[in-house]
């Protein structure tokens, strides 16, 4: 699902109009959806009210709705679709085209400049979303237990500064780099046959 299959989705209560989706609330700790930001009939372009991801019975072509209870959104993001993104160093990045969701957690960003961002990298949200810079490669990835007991003794791990100091004072950094992905399959080095 798709914030953009969401936004101008009409809310019904008992068959009866009651509003539009015009965007959510979600959580930064978890990413989950906890609020639809709504506006009313009256007013499409206006946020007037906000309901809690509960109040939801189904969605298809509509959102169909349990009760009709507004909530103050609290410790949430309001993501919108058209919001400018920036990078943590200030750099422009694009707007919000729009977000994906898994079940009802966000997963990636997506710009109007064809790029995606994971969700994990949203620290803050306000008139704009701020995106903290990832972790240059390859900090993160798994380690295979034959190359890691090589560099440093330990049987399994990931990639951290410490190892890459470690690999680079054992003279086996191009070792370890090469024993990773995209260069190695499962921790064997690449050859050509």
């Amino acid at each position: 699902m798709y914030l953009s299959e969401l936004e101008n989705k009409t809310l019904l209560l008992r068959a009866a109009p009651r509003g539009v989706c015009r965007g959510v609330g979600i959580s930064l700790k978890n990413f989950c959806v906890k609020y639809l930001l709504c506006a009313s009939p009256t007013s499409p372009t206006n946020i007037d009210f906000c309901l809690p991801l509960q109040a939801v019975e189904s969605i298809d072509e509509n959102i169909y709705l349990s009760r009709l209870r507004p909530a103050f959104p609290k410790n949430c993001a309001r993501l919108f679709l058209g919001l400018p993104i920036f990078s943590q160093e200030g750099v422009y990045l694009g707007k919000l085209s729009d977000v994906q969701f898994d079940g009802f957690t966000a997963a990636k960003l997506f710009t109007d400049r064809k790029e995606n961002y994971p969700i994990h990298s949203l620290i803050a949200c306000s008139d704009a979303l701020i995106l903290r810079k990832n972790a240059p490669f390859p900090i993160g990835q798994a380690v295979p237990a034959t190359i890691l007991s090589k560099i440093n003794g330990k049987k399994d791990g990931l990639v951290t500064k410490p190892l890459l100091r470690a690999a680079i004072e054992k003279g086996a950094l191009l070792f370890l780099t090469l024993s990773l992905p995209p260069f190695s399959l499962d921790g064997v080095l690449c050859r050509k046959p």
